[in-house]
């Protein structure tokens, strides 16, 4: 009876050592390619867009594979660029509605795959995502002329990460999130399971707080009341936390899922933007 408790507290330990150890594959799905040596899924820009895609350097050696949509209409904005950051298990290819949307006001969007998602190379962490980040703020500021004051970030699910850290760190015109999260510790703490692990996670993403420190930003916050994967409750945190000088707005969808509220953020986020706008002149 003895060593069966000493078995039963020997595996237990190990799949609790395994799964701190492998959190990195549990939060960044890109690594499963970089795993088995395999690329990641890429389509080309669709016809009839005008999309083109490059590579960016990063600060610490790596390419990031990115996707800029051109204005295709006049402008309709003071906003010139958008940066749209992905969530932790799609490509760029997945955001086709929100950059035609946006580049059809006259904004210049780029969409990126983090390093080690489709064709970036490196290895997913929190860091080197906001260093991933930074480099596409770099090409919209070499390509498109961007400035903090034209710009706006947008972020879906673990891409609330490097959108709100850059719309802190630059003061930007806009952050636009959609099904995102408070923290990944916050996240992590509401597993059935594992939650009393979260102490042990070491990815942070720290929207809210980000989110808290925004001075002159925009903040539009999107959530769908049936997400299973991103409790709605964080959305609401999200904005209750907003102190800025600007306006922050909440809207919701009563059915779509986790996913399907990306295909609904222009219809969605249209009304607040115009009154972003309002308020940012």
């Amino acid at each position: 009876m003895f060593r069966f408790g000493v078995w039963i507290l020997g595996t237990l330990a190990t799949l609790i050592l395994f799964l701190i150890l492998t959190q990195d594959l549990q939060i960044f799905a890109g690594l499963l390619y970089q795993i088995t040596g395999q690329s990641g899924p890429y389509d080309p820009p669709r016809p009839g867009t005008d999309a083109a895609d490059f590579f960016a350097p990063t600060a610490d050696g790596f390419q990031i594979h990115f996707r800029r949509w051109a204005p295709s209409g006049p402008p309709q904005t003071h906003l010139r660029t958008a940066i749209l950051s992905q969530g932790n298990a799609g490509t760029m290819d997945d955001y086709y509605t929100i950059p035609k949307w946006l580049a059809g006001k006259g904004i210049a969007t780029y969409v990126y795959d983090y390093r080690g998602y489709g064709r970036s190379t490196g290895w997913p962490s929190e860091r080197g995502i906001y260093r991933d980040a930074e480099a596409i703020w770099s090409q919209a500021k070499s390509r498109d002329q961007a400035t903090p004051a034209t710009t706006l970030v947008f972020g879906h699910s673990l891409g609330g990460g490097p959108s709100s850290y850059l719309a802190e760190k630059y003061n930007l015109a806009v952050l636009i999130t959609a099904s995102t999260y408070t923290s990944v510790p916050d996240r992590a703490a509401l597993h059935p399971f594992f939650g009393r692990l979260a102490p042990f996670v070491w990815t942070n993403f720290p929207n809210r707080e980000r989110i808290s420190h925004l001075k002159d930003t925009c903040l539009i916050v999107l959530h769908a009341r049936n997400d299973n994967t991103m409790p709605f409750t964080m959305a609401r945190r999200l904005i209750d936390a907003y102190k800025g000088t600007n306006r922050a707005f909440f809207g919701e969808h009563p059915t779509a899922g986790h996913g399907d509220i990306i295909a609904l953020v222009p219809q969605l986020a249209e009304p607040f933007l115009g009154q972003c706008e309002n308020a940012l002149i």
